[in-house]
C-alpha cells in the first residue's frame, strides 16, 4: 500500500537542485533547429498560401522530421526528471515545467499524425482528420516552444529592481 508520504521524494541535505546536463541542453537544441525547420516549411507554406507543400520545401520537412522526433525523444528523456511536478528545489518554474510537458505532448501527436496517415489504416476522411491534427497540433507546439524558450530566458535574467 502506497501513501503519500511515500510517492513525495524529500531533498536531501547537501544535494544540487537537478540540472539539465549537456546532452540534454544539446537534444533541445536538435529539437528546437529542427522544429524551426518544420515551422517554416510547414506553417511558412500555409501562411503565405502556397500549401501544399511540394518540390524542396516538402523535402526540407520530410528530411527535418526524424531530427525533430530523436530530438523529442532525448528531451523527453534528459528533462523529464528535473521538469516533474512536486519536484522540490527544481531550476524550472511551474510555467516552464507546463510548457514542456504541453511541447512532449503535442510533438507526439505532430508524429504520430504525421506517420498514420501512411499506413493503409485510414479512409479519406480517417487522413483528413489527421491532417487536420498535424496541422493544429504543429501549430500549439510551435507556440509552446516559443513560450517555453521565453520561460527559461526569463529565468535566467536577474530580477528588476
Amino acid at each position: 500500500m502506497t501513501t503519500s508520504e511515500q510517492t513525495v521524494q524529500k531533498p536531501i541535505k547537501g544535494d544540487p537542485p537537478p540540472s539539465i546536463d549537456s546532452l540534454g541542453k544539446l537534444a533541445y537544441r536538435l529539437m528546437l533547429a529542427s522544429a524551426v525547420v518544420l515551422a517554416g516549411t510547414g506553417i511558412g507554406t500555409f501562411v503565405l498560401g502556397q500549401a501544399p507543400m511540394t518540390h524542396w520545401v516538402l523535402m526540407a520537412h520530410v528530411s527535418a522530421a526524424p531530427f525533430f522526433s530523436i530530438g523529442l525523444a532525448l528531451v523527453a528523456l534528459t528533462w523529464a526528471d528535473s521538469c516533474r511536478f512536486g519536484r522540490s528545489g527544481s531550476p524550472q518554474s511551474g510555467r516552464a515545467k507546463a510548457l514542456l510537458w504541453l511541447i512532449l505532448a503535442c510533438g507526439l501527436f505532430v508524429i504520430l499524425s504525421g506517420v498514420l496517415p501512411m499506413t493503409p489504416l485510414f479512409g479519406t476522411t480517417g487522413q483528413h482528420v489527421l491532417y487536420l491534427t498535424h496541422r493544429y497540433s504543429a501549430i500549439t507546439l510551435a507556440a509552446a516552444l516559443v513560450l517555453h524558450l521565453l520561460s527559461l530566458r526569463r529565468g535566467r535574467l536577474p530580477p528588476a529592481s
